[in-house]
């Protein structure tokens, strides 16, 4: 990342190297240079992966620097492209926040004919490329051996956005932070129904100034809620202040929650209002332990969230909308149990019980390395 000294987008190609290394293949890692590296990537030093860091990328929105890289594909190759020449590398996986951010890579690989693999962790039609941007990623893309979409959701709009089809691209599973052994028992009634927003304080990309808006409206002043929001990020003032400003006074702001099986103890369903996504832990959490969900229609979400089965869906992120689906969830509240119930058997069919492990075997099939296991 390049915004941040770690984030979920990066989990998948970094579990993924532990697994390799583990297994006694060489593996090396170029990483974003912070003042202080996050807990993540000493580990992958402390487990012998060779870490090159790399100059942060100016702080921007994930489009703007997709259309900086664009931009400087014709220009003098900096010195992590240097290092990966010097490496030789057999096989590269370029992880990428978007869909596009990684473009320079991908064209340093074809160049210099280094097999490469994309995980592509999210799109949105905020952002569609020029046409000379659609003819890069085109190059680009056919020449990886597998693309990795997250949700099958933004792998077709990939496809529109360029005007062709990705015969190599397959779905990937991000690895999640509960235990799919069992579900959270069901939270002891107290009479408030309890609502998590599990979502870094993004407003721009998750949309929590849509709910705050919606719980502004008297209806859900007066009913015996509570809404939890879980997670930090550099918007999070500003909803807090916007939480007073909007005179909230059953809203809680928590921070971030490492036990995310704890907040399913305390919570009986998650609300994501997403402006765009891959697809989303929360939700793929949520379901583990048993929760159903209220999700907008972007990406995954509904992919893995069936409306009126598991959860409910809002058709986009947009108050009026949003509120809708939360008048219909509350009318169905005594099902919520239920739901959930069948979020979690939804989950267990859906997504893999390792995705970790699963991925590293296709990254060794890709170079024809038969998996140990």
């Amino acid at each position: 990342m390049s915004v941040a000294p770690w984030g979920g987008s990066e989990e998948l190609w970094s579990q993924a190297a532990l697994r390799l290394r583990a297994a006694g293949h060489e593996v090396a890692a170029s990483v974003c240079w912070w003042p202080s590296p996050s807990r993540q990537v000493e580990a992958l030093q402390e487990q012998g992966v060779e870490l090159f860091l790399r100059k942060s990328a100016v702080q921007s929105t994930l489009f703007t620097r997709a259309r900086r890289k664009i931009q400087r594909l014709g220009e003098k190759k900096p010195a992590e492209f240097a290092w990966l020449q010097n490496y030789q590398p057999d096989l590269t996986i370029i992880s990428q926040g978007g869909n596009a951010d990684g473009l320079d890579w991908m064209k340093f690989c074809k160049e210099a004919r280094f097999p490469f693999v994309v995980i592509c962790q999210c799109n949105t039609e905020a952002w569609w490329p020029t046409d000379g941007a659609a003819a890069v990623m085109s190059e680009v893309f056919s020449a990886a051996k597998q693309l990795f979409f997250v949700s099958r959701t933004n792998l077709e709009l990939c496809e529109r956005q360029i005007g062709r089809r990705l015969p190599n691209a397959l779905l990937a599973r991000n690895p999640f932070n509960v235990s799919p052994l069992a579900m959270v028992p069901w939270p002891v009634e107290t009479g408030t129904w309890r609502l998590a927003c599990v979502a870094r304080l993004d407003p721009p990309a998750k949309g929590q100034d849509l709910l705050l808006d919606v719980l502004a409206h008297s209806r859900w002043c007066e009913r015996a809620i509570e809404v939890n929001f879980y997670g930090t990020g550099p918007y999070a003032e500003g909803l807090k202040q916007l939480a007073d400003f909007l005179r909230l006074k059953s809203i809680r702001f928590h921070g971030h929650v490492d036990d995310i099986s704890s907040i399913w103890a305390g919570n009986h369903i998650l609300v994501l209002p997403s402006r765009f996504e891959g697809l989303p832990l929360a939700l793929v959490e949520a379901m583990w332990c048993g929760r159903p969900a209220i999700v907008t229609n972007v990406a995954g979400n509904a992919e893995l969230c069936a409306d009126g089965e598991t959860g409910f869906v809002a058709a986009a992120p947009a108050v009026e909308l949003l509120g809708q689906t939360l008048e219909v969830a509350w009318d169905h509240r005594h099902k919520w149990s239920q739901m959930g119930a069948a979020a979690r058997a939804r989950v267990e069919t859906l997504i893999p019980k390792d995705p970790v492990g699963l991925f590293t075997n296709q990254l060794l099939s890709s170079v024809g390395v038969r998996s140990s296991r």
